[in-house]
């Protein structure tokens, strides 16, 4: 939605809003707003404004739906880093292939600063939603993560430990050369299922996924200012569909691989475990403490970083040969609703 908002307001904007929008504010503003001011702020805070009431609104429902602790100014800090790690660099993308469109060089430099804004937004947004990073030095926890990283060939630098806080995270991160687990972890997960969930992160850093990320972010950001400057004289004629083609092309893209990563992760840690009911049960339990349905509709899975848990468990009863009745069994042991069952493709005997 936040990235159909932005397309939205950019299409409009360049099919009426520019020409329309300003005098309006301008003749309400007399003396105080010359046109190019107007213009600039119309089209920066409109859709900042609409995203930032949206946002709130979301995370005000969520607090009260999950039974959350966030005070009002807690969700409103949220909310502009939401915005900051977001919606403003998609405006500044937007921003920057505007003045691709028109051949000006310049549009590469927005490019470059939304990448730089997106990155901060991003860490100062973790920070809003109450992820500490505490670095663990000692510990059972640690040894074992490290004495895993050994054995799977990884070089690992740090594990840290993130307190569950107001959000009630109970989750694992993988960095470039670090993991982060939430103190939740085992209240909800036996010590196989957090080991599995160790190896998983401990496979995002052997497989360099962070890097590979940015370099895919770049690669593809890359390519399409070439091509929008290769054939500029085409997209000013088909303005529209590049407008939509430049948000949404990266985007899927970035999502699609994201997701590709966490099917290659979940082999890796299976080839190091060698307990795919184990694997089953923990991102089991994992969806059932967040309350994230097993199945998402083809369109949402689209947009989103991580398949959902019942892509997931196919592609793990595929990779460890888990006999269809044998999964039958796991998932109703584990809580599974025959429903929710049902969406999951069983593998049949050959």
């Amino acid at each position: 939605m936040l990235a159909a908002t932005v397309t939205g307001w950019w299409m409009e904007w360049d099919l009426r809003g520019r020409s329309e929008l300003p005098p309006i504010v301008v003749r309400n503003w007399s003396g105080t707003l010359c046109t190019s001011s107007a213009e600039v702020l119309l089209f920066w805070v409109a859709p900042m404004a609409s995203l930032a009431i949206f946002l709130f609104f979301c995370y005000a429902i969520d607090r009260t739906l999950f039974k959350q602790r966030w005070s009002l100014l807690e969700i409103a800090r949220r909310t502009w880093w939401r915005l900051a790690s977001f919606v403003i660099p998609l405006q500044m993308v937007a921003a920057g292939f505007t003045a691709i469109f028109e051949g000006k060089v310049s549009g590469t430099a927005w490019l470059a600063s939304a990448g730089v804004v997106s990155l901060i937004g991003t860490r100062f947004m973790r920070r809003a939603e109450g992820m500490k990073f505490n670095r663990l030095k000692s510990g059972e926890l640690r040894n074992r993560a490290f004495a895993m990283a050994s054995q799977m060939g990884v070089t690992l630098g740090r594990v840290y430990m993130v307190p569950a806080g107001k959000k009630h995270l109970t989750n694992a991160y993988g960095m470039s050369n670090a993991v982060g687990l939430t103190d939740s972890l085992g209240k909800y997960l036996t010590k196989a299922q957090v080991d599995y969930v160790i190896a998983h992160e401990l496979a995002h850093i052997k497989l360099r996924h962070t890097r590979k990320h940015l370099l895919i972010v770049i690669g593809v950001f890359s390519t399409m200012t070439v091509m929008l400057f290769r054939f500029s004289q085409y997209a000013l004629h088909l303005r529209f569909l590049a407008q939509f083609a430049v948000i949404f092309v990266p985007l899927s893209a970035l999502y699609y691989f994201s997701r590709q990563f966490e099917y290659s992760a979940d082999r890796v840690a299976l080839e190091f475990t060698g307990e795919p009911e184990v694997a089953v049960r923990a991102l089991i339990n994992l969806h059932k403490v967040d309350e994230i349905p097993m199945q998402a509709a083809r369109f949402s899975e689209f947009f989103m970083t991580h398949p959902s848990l019942a892509h997931r468990v196919e592609a793990i009863a595929r990779i460890g040969q888990i006999p269809a009745q044998q999964l039958s069994a796991v998932l109703e042991d584990a809580g599974v609703s025959r429903v929710a069952r049902q969406d999951i493709k069983l593998m049949r005997p050959s």
